[in-house]
């Protein structure tokens, strides 16, 4: 029996060591795999900083032409990651967009802006920043010419031909199109498809208006719904068509017929007055420099060459808050499509200014739809400190959307400045779960369950809300919007018993929200760094220093990032390989947060 059973343990451990070998000679060539793709990444990183140094950005001449390309990305927070190191094309945030407009426009040196634009990732409200720079910059006497090669893709160019608008002179290339074809809003609603996989959704809100899970819950909008769009899309409509008609000497009623004939030929756009001259870009360049005798310096290069060259000066601090708001640390970089503001890495920055005895004053610059309450009120609070702590003033300006977490940390600012369609309000809450009881029997998974307290499982997806749970779940949604609409009461002196027409998750854009006393002027940067400088006491003619936050992040910094953002980099890529739309994820993803603006898409 010996000899009989003696073959089995040894063919077994001859599997073994087979199988070990084949894994240790796997993992051996995937060791060599990786440190070789950490060494040619580190020497294409070494290259492009050797490239960077050897190709050092140019002096700006005593003429110069300014040259801005509207087509490349300005985010709010610039890429700060390995991948940007190897960009050709440096990242520039929007903040360095809008400062060079406004440096060139008082820099002796600068005679002319020649920019291009025919798809913009700009934001309808960082439009009418630049807008508004463009216009100061034309009132030093220069001028400021813009080239298209076609606004928009056969139709969607409205927010282009819009930035458009602000400058002097609009070229575009023979047989294009302007496709000024206005605005439109497209939400989508998944009920019917969650409900053929077996899943429903069971959120509840605070209150009508606050339509986030609409798309999960609904198949079609609700009146409420159609409402909000109807008015905020209204009012957006209504500003750029004001501003439009102003700039290029038009009638409201003809800029409503050309909308509704677009897409149009540069032609029709020429003889309609939307244009100035049909021709190439190289035309429009020689007549420039025809006009300035300058020569042409890249927005790149004149925001690098930008340099206090003092210490010790008195200090504005400009801290960016851009995407949803979540506990733990920031990140944004150029694989992932929607950054997020980290309530850890925000309070860190805060902290740092707290200690910082040459900071004045603070300008909060706010983009985000809003995101966790928690995180949200932990930032509220930690602005509220540095205002208690330091006795600073601070100012907030809105990006594009400023709206539900958005808006709540907004409120910690002493000033509160929006662009005219900055998406702001959506004073509400929401919450709840998706239940895949339904898919779960579709494929035969049965739950067991054991709990220790009645209502340890009430976040389980395994089945809905008992009734006590629905009652203890909807009463904690009752005090977060309590608190929410107390601190906005106490923070903009609204009477509670006003707060009801104000709030209840309704969306307000920038110029009504001033209205609606909600912030207190339309402005942007520039205007929130004009208000802190004054409120700190430092006069108009003064040298001071703005601090940007996030820093730049170290070199280390940067290796760990890649290596602990790996996997969602492979995921992205995946999913993109797919086919599947990134941002149409994202705005799912939005909804698990209880401050959070509704999952829509702006066509303009």
């Amino acid at each position: 029996m010996d000899n009989f059973d003696k073959p089995f343990p040894a063919l077994a451990i001859r599997k073994r060591k087979l199988v070990a070998g084949k894994i240790l000679l796997k993992s051996l060539i995937y060791a060599f795999a990786i440190f070789g793709l950490l060494f040619i990444l580190l020497l294409m990183i070494v290259t492009a900083l050797l490239r960077q140094d050897a190709v050092p950005a140019g002096d700006v001449p005593g003429k110069g032409i300014l040259t801005i390309d509207f087509n490349n990305d300005y985010p709010e927070v610039s890429a700060d990651d390995l991948f940007s190191e190897l960009s050709e094309v440096p990242s520039t945030s929007f903040f360095d967009l809008i400062k060079a407009i406004n440096v060139a426009a008082l820099d002796d040196r600068i005679k002319a802006i020649v920019a291009n634009v025919n798809e913009s990732s700009l934001g309808l409200s960082q439009i009418q920043e630049v807008r508004r720079a463009i216009e100061n910059f034309r009132k030093t006497g220069k001028k400021a010419y813009l080239y298209s090669t076609g606004f928009g893709n056969f139709g969607g160019g409205t927010s282009e031909y819009y930035l458009a608008a602000a400058f002097d002179e609009i070229w575009m290339q023979p047989n294009t199109e302007a496709g000024i074809t206005g605005l439109n809003f497209e939400v989508p609603f998944f009920r019917s498809i969650l409900s053929k996989a077996g899943v429903q959704a069971e959120f509840y809100t605070r209150y009508e208006y606050k339509n986030a899970a609409a798309s999960l819950l609904n198949d079609k909008l609700s009146p409420e719904y159609r409402k909000e769009l109807n008015k905020l899309g209204g009012s957006i409509y209504s500003v750029m068509k004001e501003d439009i008609c102003r700039d290029r000497n038009l009638k409201k009623e003809m800029f409503d017929k050309l909308v509704n004939n677009a897409p149009l030929s540069a032609e029709d756009a020429l003889a309609a007055g939307l244009i100035d001259y049909i021709g190439y870009k190289p035309e429009l360049i020689e007549k420039a420099i025809q006009e300035t005798k300058g020569k042409m310096v890249n927005v790149l290069d004149y925001v690098s060459s930008f340099s206090s060259g003092y210490r010790n000066l008195p200090t504005v601090a400009l801290v960016v808050i851009e995407g949803v708001i979540a506990e733990g640390e920031s990140y944004a970089n150029s694989l992932r499509d929607e950054a997020v503001a980290g309530a850890d890495t925000i309070v860190k920055q805060l902290d740092d200014i707290l200690r910082n005895d040459n900071v004045k004053a603070l300008v909060i610059r706010v983009n985000s739809p809003g995101g966790s309450y928690t995180a949200s009120n932990e930032i509220w609070y930690a602005i509220k400190r540095i205002k208690e702590k330091k006795r600073i003033p601070v100012v907030v300006t809105q990006g594009n959307y400023a709206a539900s977490g958005g808006y709540f940390v907004s409120i910690a600012g002493d000033y509160i400045f929006s662009e005219p369609s900055s998406i702001t309000g959506s004073i509400g809450v929401l919450g709840g779960k998706m239940v895949l009881s339904g898919l779960w029997n579709k494929l035969g998974i049965h739950w067991g369950e054991v709990k220790f307290g009645e209502n340890s499982g009430i976040l389980s997806v395994n089945h809905k809300f008992t009734p006590k749970e629905k009652e203890i779940f909807n009463r904690s949604l009752d005090r977060v919007y309590k608190d929410f609409t107390l601190k906005v009461s106490e923070a903009r002196h609204i009477e509670i018993t006003k707060m009801d027409k104000l709030a209840r998750g309704r969306v307000w854009t920038g110029i009504d929200a001033a209205d609606a006393g909600l912030v207190d002027a339309v402005g942007g940067i520039d205007e929130a760094v004009a208000w802190a400088k004054a409120q700190a006491g430092i006069k108009p003619k003064d040298k001071f220093e703005i601090v940007y936050y996030p820093k730049k992040k170290t070199l280390s910094e940067k290796l760990s990032q890649l290596v602990s953002g790996t996997p969602k980099i492979s995921v992205n890529k995946i999913m993109n390989d797919l086919g599947i739309e990134m941002n149409d994820i994202n705005m799912l993803n939005r909804m698990k947060y209880d401050l959070i603006l509704p999952p829509l898409k702006i066509s303009m």
